[in-house]
């Protein structure tokens, strides 16, 4: 490996499908001197009916004797998805697929449940320990790009005593650090938000789950109007609603509120089933819900307000910005509802050149970079774990993956890399 490969920047392409289940999202980014920029990005929308199917068959709700068999085809659907979008960034940017150095896909999560419990329907169980497991499928991929695929990011963490969420905070700190102390919000199913204090500041970066995102709000407006809208665009029909009192407080009263970091949580605790309480607790105070659409909009609006604006008290102190990204950006009403709740200015993450609707994808791409470098991915105080991990499973190319070349790239890490991120030097 000659100086001319080492100075090379690092080239990946990510992939994310989160919780939302809206489609696949891909970025082309490259690693270099110490920045990672955006090459190119796609988003890639399900079709409607296969948003609501898959919602249903990762709920549970196929009527399927057995829909888990199912899974590699799944799988299989999503990779053909991905390599036409790794395809498009590619030519988009002008970069030949022999430059690239890695691919990181998060896949679907099925089962994100990273605590000791109980299987209740497998009788004499004894206690299983914490779990997290996406489904994907790496090998086409692999094949089609001749380059190594990472997957299974957070099963590490997890296996390390971690929540195993959230990962993108590495990311966070790398690209959007800086003088004062910040915050990255990241709204998708999930909500999640990352404190980022100003180097040379003593408090560690800070990052956690605050509730729901976008999951409420995306399956009440599909199961009130009939699957005819999935999304309340912009929040209009929020913003026509009253906020029903009863339901915000008996919401806003879950134990996972007031739960001190680290922690994450998922469709378990935020997706269909807590949907279906909720119809059932607006029957209960003499509510028809198909008769209130806009206010029970209004309501899960305010939920997820509410729940980031609890959650600054976890901090060590109070960010002078908020950074917004993902989905959830889109939604104006929401984002003018977080800025009056929290009282604290909040800009979006395209201002600082990375698209809201990027960074998750970005973060894959970054991630998987890290690991074939052998740096680890997690971070201890974000995720709880006893030690910060190297993340993912490694599937090489059909050629194989010769040591040669994961040498090139530790050395081209340790040379990119941006600097917070340098936990591991190159061997």
């Amino acid at each position: 490996m000659d100086e001319k490969s080492g100075s090379l920047p690092l080239l990946s392409l990510g992939f994310m499908c989160g919780t939302s289940l809206d489609g696949i999202d891909g970025s082309l980014i490259a690693v270099e001197n110490g920045t990672v920029r955006l090459l190119a990005f796609e988003e890639s929308p399900f079709p409607p009916s296969f948003r609501r199917d898959m919602k249903r068959w990762i709920a549970g709700l196929d009527p399927l004797a057995d829909p888990s068999r199912f899974m590699p085809d799944l799988a299989s659907l999503l990779s053909r998805t991905e390599i036409r979008l790794g395809k498009n960034l590619l030519e988009r940017a002008g970069i030949s697929p022999g430059a690239l150095c890695a691919i990181g896909t998060h896949g679907v999560t099925i089962r994100h449940h990273p605590v000791t419990h109980s299987l209740d329907f497998l009788s004499g169980s004894p206690e299983v320990d914490g779990v997290s497991y996406q489904f994907s499928d790496p090998f086409p991929l692999a094949r089609a790009f001749d380059v190594p695929v990472i997957t299974q990011f957070r099963g590490a963490d997890v296996a390390a005593g971690g929540s195993g969420a959230p990962l993108a905070p590495i990311l966070h700190r790398a690209v959007f650090s800086a003088s004062e102390d910040r915050a990255f919000l990241n709204i998708g199913g999930i909500a999640n938000l990352t404190y980022l204090p100003a180097p040379g500041r003593e408090e560690s970066v800070l990052a956690f789950d605050t509730g729901p995102g976008n999951m409420l709000i995306d399956l009440a407006i599909l199961s009130l109007t009939g699957g005819q809208e999935h999304v309340d665009t912009e929040g209009r029909r929020a913003r026509r609603g009253t906020v029903i009192r009863p339901l915000l407080e008996a919401l806003t009263a879950d134990p996972y509120f007031s739960r001190i970091p680290p922690k994450s949580t998922g469709r378990e605790e935020w997706g269909e089933g807590r949907l279906a309480k909720i119809m059932g607790s607006l029957r209960s105070l003499g509510i028809n819900p198909s008769d209130r659409t806009n206010d029970i909009l209004a309501t899960l609006t305010e939920l997820t307000s509410e729940g980031i604006r609890s959650s600054l008290g976890f901090l060590p102190g109070l960010p002078r910005l908020m950074i917004a990204g993902g989905g959830g950006v889109r939604n104006r009403f929401l984002m003018e509802r977080i800025a009056a709740l929290t009282e604290i200015p909040v800009r979006e993450s395209g201002d600082f050149g990375l698209p809201s609707q990027s960074i998750e994808s970005v973060a894959f791409a970054y991630l998987a970079l890290l690991t074939l470098s052998g740096r680890p991915g997690s971070i201890r105080a974000v995720t709880g774990a006893r030690e910060e991990t190297v993340l993912g499973q490694i599937t090489p190319p059909p050629r194989g993956l010769s040591p040669e070349e994961v040498q090139d790239v530790r050395v081209r890490a340790g040379i990119h890399l941006p600097f917070p991120d340098r936990s591991k030097k190159p061997g």
